[in-house]
């Protein structure tokens, strides 16, 4: 991967990253940037700019005391243009930006350019968290970092996402669940959950298409995490009035919101 980290001394930092990245297979769908690798590669790109911004080469990250600490997502907006078709084999230009939105929570903002223009743009915000004693997903404690201060206030489209995420998880953890399920579905272990045993996030966003899937190319998705789960429990999807709500048992564990491009 051809890409160069940038970073302006001064107050606030700017962590910035630009990559051009030839589309293969496993970055595309029928139409057009693979959702799946937008939110893989995505979570990548996100935790690499806070590793810039500490200064340090890798993504294993430790609060003061020495606990691993891991910079979960809260919530994710993917917004894609209308498919053009023909991307196989072309470039994709890959353009990063983190930002600090609140004291322990970080956003970055990716767009994607093409060579006839916009493909789309993700924006991703994590907060740090860290297993406590028994090691359980359902247990995560908050925690923090030191030495991301000093980061660029968002830009407006991001703080927009946290603010709704945040009135979205505010009302959504004291409503029941107000209809039956349409999908249930137990994560695996080799597929769904990432190295440190956390089922990653983008399986949220596979459950979705389960839960509702559509025939033509998505336009836009926003999900609130609230929660994760150990291996072995089962996820519920239910129909909500602002789009799906995913569970584990009595508890949700994310909130999703989709909207897909016309036929073509």
């Amino acid at each position: 991967m051809a890409g160069t980290a940038l970073r302006a001394i001064g107050t606030p930092r700017r962590i910035e990253r630009q990559d051009s990245l030839p589309l293969g297979m496993m970055m595309l769908s029928p139409f057009g940037l693979s959702e799946q690798w937008l939110l893989r590669d995505g979570g990548d790109r996100h935790w690499g700019l806070i590793a810039e911004a500490l200064g340090q080469s890798g993504i294993a990250f430790h609060d003061a005391e020495g606990h691993p600490v891991y910079a979960a997502f809260c919530a994710t907006e993917l917004a894609l243009e209308p498919p053009t078709g023909g991307l196989l084999g072309t470039e994709v230009q890959i353009t990063s930006s983190l930002h600090e939105l609140a004291p322990n929570r970080i956003g970055s903002e990716h767009h994607f350019r093409g060579a006839d223009g916009p493909l789309g743009t993700l924006r991703m915000i994590s907060c740090f968290l860290r297993h406590d004693g028994s090691g359980s997903n359902r247990k995560l404690l908050r925690s923090s970092l030191p030495g991301l201060a000093d980061l660029p206030p968002p830009p407006l489209a991001l703080e927009e996402v946290h603010r709704r995420a945040r009135e979205r998880a505010r009302y959504a953890r004291d409503r029941c669940p107000p209809t039956a399920p349409i999908l249930d579905y137990a994560p695996l272990p080799a597929l769904d959950f990432n190295a440190v045993g956390l089922l990653y996030f983008p399986t949220f966003s596979k459950l979705a298409e389960m839960a509702r899937p559509s025939q033509t190319a998505l336009a836009r998705r926003e999900i609130v995490y609230l929660g994760n789960l150990d291996p072995g429990e089962t996820i519920t999807a239910h129909e909500d009035a602002s789009g799906l709500r995913l569970s584990a048992g009595t508890r949700a564990i994310a909130l999703v919101a989709t909207a897909h491009h016309g036929p073509r």
